[in-house]
């Protein structure tokens, strides 16, 4: 006799790991002013001709990441806002639209843009900024090798490779004279 069983429930998108197709093809959807957008990733050569306009945002970032606990959604919300001018053609680049368009929309349509966007691209804002910090910190540890050689180095400087010798137990004023002095 077969029996019924109930199917788990899906674990909520931010508990569970993104599948394959998520992976591949991150581009979400979302409908704003009326209309299905798709709102696509940053191909690799394309993000690489973005990172000057990105670099604000990137080192934004990158002080968030110093912090001890992972920044929020009101923390990045707040260094998205500090660099709007910058980062409002890499939005419009990433659903092919213009400022007009985006003018046009309402004000929690522009933040659902904006929660898509980061969604689709963030990835390349934090590795960009994880990658910095790695840098950093290589440099810093070169640094302070490179410190604690040249702190050997200068120590090492007024060292003999020998002792000296031991100094004379007698000396002429003192010593009586030799057989060969007769």
């Amino acid at each position: 006799m077969a029996q019924i069983t109930q199917k788990p429930a899906a674990a909520p998108a931010a508990e569970r790991e993104p599948s394959d197709m998520e992976v591949l093809h991150p581009e979400r959807f979302v409908e704003l002013g009326g209309v299905k957008v798709m709102v696509r990733e940053y191909g690799n050569v394309e993000w690489l001709r973005l990172l000057p306009v990105a670099e604000p945002m990137v080192a934004a970032i990158a002080e968030m990441l110093v912090g001890p606990n992972e920044p929020t959604y009101e923390v990045v919300l707040h260094a998205i806002a500090t660099h709007t001018d910058g980062l409002l053609p890499l939005i419009l680049q990433a659903v092919d639209r213009d400022m007009d368009w985006l003018e046009s929309l309402a004000s929690n349509e522009v933040e659902n843009l904006l929660m898509a966007w980061w969604g689709v691209n963030f990835h390349f804002f934090v590795q960009r900024a994880r990658n910095r910090q790695a840098v950093e910190r290589a440099s810093a540890v070169m640094k302070e090798r490179i410190v604690a050689q040249s702190v050997q180095t200068v120590a090492s400087a007024g060292v003999r490779s020998t002792p000296l010798s031991s100094p004379m137990a007698t000396s002429a004023a003192t010593s009586a004279p030799t057989p060969s002095d007769s």
